[in-house]
């Protein structure tokens, strides 16, 4: 007699908590991921790999954790990188506190020594908890194989939720190759959904501030990095016009209203600007140290709208406040001026023809600094800047990593979509500029990327040029080469040192004077030096024609002069007192009668 046969579910597949991770990234979205592999990390890379996931091996670990901050800002999406553990992980400290500080979505992943191994002496035994909690939202260590997926997925969302930020997730190796089905996993389903609408202000103070807003003689809009993250380019434009107000976009938000469009202003007009507005509305923008803590708005009527209470300036005087998403906020004002005002809104004519006075007088500045300087050997950054800009495709995207050579980029780019420029924000580092090259150009491979760089920060992190040539990405680095740290501030604070009694003309500012062109083609980048200054723009435009032919990066060796000051510096002797001694470099007590009055003319 034939027997009955009953159709049997295969069992479910077991896999290891490295695939556990691998599953909920690719889940997330995640197309790329950036550091230095090791032992310690090895599963947590085969989970991704078999995930379709790809890995972008760097050289250095700071690198791939400065790719996924820029993979980030230029991308919209949450950058992941990892390191192995101990020095991979602290390795990696300066790009997560730089992420932190830009408020940038980051998932970073470390492998550990195996639990029981702990305090006994373990190969690279570290704990990334205490070393990386002040610089995330949360550090978790993984012990537990069966809640991987609930951290992992909790880690995206929260990175992500704002205030957006880094979040670290560790796992000892021992760990990580424990295998477990996905219905063994803890406190996990994966709940996708459609993102929720934008959230709105509260229609009292909506209708506030608008009235505020309208009722001001002079007033202005300052916009900052939220606006990128909300995707509210579109609506701030469109409010901007509406009611013809001056802009100023700030941060990962600069561009959101193109740079070059009648009513944004920038630069050095932007001082003069905003201190003379009688109201101002800042959305999405934390008012910290690069905004001066709001103190610009000291004499006018603060508008503050964010997402969280925490953004509240408390050093200056807020007539609104509205706690909304900018987008939502911003499409909510618009309707109410629709619905409110059908003759349309009066424009400010006097305030706008200011405001247009005092950009043209910067505008002329910035021509007539570069013009001055055109015919100098070495070049002056001026003149370097204002034809390399012109070199460029408008539209591209600058990344600032140097002193000199950013200050003089960031006045004189015309950003024109957010995202347009990344630096180190209040992290204000150097080195950064390599790895996120490498990240911006990942999200973006068919817009052009430069990187703003000076040979001290190429000196901190150029090896990972060579990661940009193995992906085959046209970066293009506009390496500022002065042979000096910091311009000739090495020089100011060396003369000032009576103790070393070095001489000015020989400091440990200085550098070898170095052919980073040839250094860089050893690697297989384009390798290209300039040093006639009527060549920049068309070398530029060259550059970027061959990168993105080839699939190479290339390293622009431009020679600049090691005795310009940056923008917003000065020459140390027309240097007050209190420039020099405000930060406790120096007292002039310290120094010798005569060393003292060549120093310092102005005490008597």
């Amino acid at each position: 007699m034939a027997h009955a046969t009953t159709a049997q579910t295969p069992a479910e597949k077991a896999i290891s908590v490295g695939k556990q991770a691998g599953r909920v990234m690719k889940e997330e979205g995640v197309e790329y991921i950036f550091g230095v592999t090791g032992g310690h990390i090895f599963p947590i890379m085969v989970g991704a790999g078999m995930n379709g996931i790809k890995l972008v091996h760097c050289r250095h670990e700071q690198a791939g954790g400065y790719a996924a901050d820029a993979y980030a800002r230029t991308s919209g999406k949450v950058g992941v990188c990892f390191g192995t553990a101990g020095p991979g992980m602290t390795n990696t400290v300066s790009a997560i506190a730089q992420a932190h500080f830009c408020k940038t979505p980051m998932v970073a992943f470390y492998g550990q020594h195996a639990t029981m191994e702990d305090g006994r002496g373990a190969l690279q035994e570290c704990f990334a908890e205490p070393i990386m909690s002040s610089i995330t939202k949360w550090t978790r260590r993984i012990v537990d194989p069966s809640v991987m997926a609930l951290w992992v997925k909790k880690a995206f969302r929260d990175a992500a939720t704002y205030p957006q930020g880094p979040v670290a997730i560790e796992i000892p190796r021992n760990i990580q190759s424990i295998r477990t089905t996905n219905s063994q996993q803890v406190g996990f389903i994966d709940n996708a959904f459609e993102e929720p609408l934008p959230s709105f202000g509260n229609p009292v103070a909506v209708e506030k501030a608008i009235k505020l807003l309208m009722g001001a003689e002079r007033p202005v809009i300052a916009a900052g990095e939220d606006i990128f993250w909300t995707h509210a380019e579109d609506e701030l434009k469109e409010f901007v016009e509406l009611t013809s107000t001056p802009v100023i976009t700030r941060r990962v938000g600069r561009g959101a209203v193109p740079e070059d469009h009648p009513l944004a202003f920038g630069a050095r007009a932007r001082g003069a600007i905003l201190r003379r507005a009688d109201v101002a509305m800042t959305i999405g923008l934390n008012l910290g140290f690069l905004e001066g803590y709001g103190a610009w708005a000291a004499k006018a009527k603060l508008i503050q709208i964010t997402q969280s209470k925490s953004d509240i300036e408390t050093t200056a005087k807020v007539a609104v406040v509205i706690i909304g998403n900018p987008k939502g906020v911003l499409q909510q004002m618009i309707d109410y001026i629709k619905q409110n005002y059908k003759q349309g809104v009066a424009k400010k004519t006097a305030w706008l023809a200011e405001a247009d006075t005092i950009k043209a007088a910067d505008k002329k500045r910035l021509s007539d600094t570069a013009e001055s300087v055109k015919n100098l050997k070495p070049i002056h950054p001026a003149w370097a800047t204002h034809e390399a800009l012109a070199g460029m495709d408008k539209n591209g995207t600058i990344i600032l990593d140097g002193y000199t050579s950013s200050h003089f980029f960031t006045e004189a780019f015309m950003g024109q979509h957010s995202g347009s420029v990344l630096d180190g924000g209040n992290w204000a580092g150097v080195g950064h500029g390599v790895g996120m090259g490498i990240g911006a150009q990942v999200a973006k491979p068919n817009q052009q990327v430069m990187v703003i760089m000076g040979d001290g920060g190429m000196g901190l992190g150029g090896m990972d040029v060579e990661t940009a040539v193995r992906c085959q990405l046209p970066v293009v680095y506009f390496l500022s080469n002065n042979s000096i740290w910091m311009g000739p501030t090495g020089t100011f604070y060396m003369k000032a040192n009576p103790v070393l009694g070095v001489q000015p003309d020989f400091t440990p500012w200085f550098m070898v004077p170095t052919n980073y062109a040839k250094m860089f083609e050893a690697c297989g980048a384009i390798g290209i030096r300039v040093e006639d200054p009527t060549k920049i723009k068309s070398t530029v435009a060259a550059a970027f024609e061959q990168a993105h032919r080839e699939k190479r990066p290339v390293v622009l060796d431009v020679m600049i002069d090691r005795t310009a000051v940056a923008p917003t510096g000065m020459p140390p002797q027309d240097m007050p007192t209190r420039a020099k001694t405000q930060f406790g470099w120096m007292d002039p007590d310290d120094f010798p009668a005569a060393l003292k009055a060549q120093m310092f003319p102005d005490i008597k």
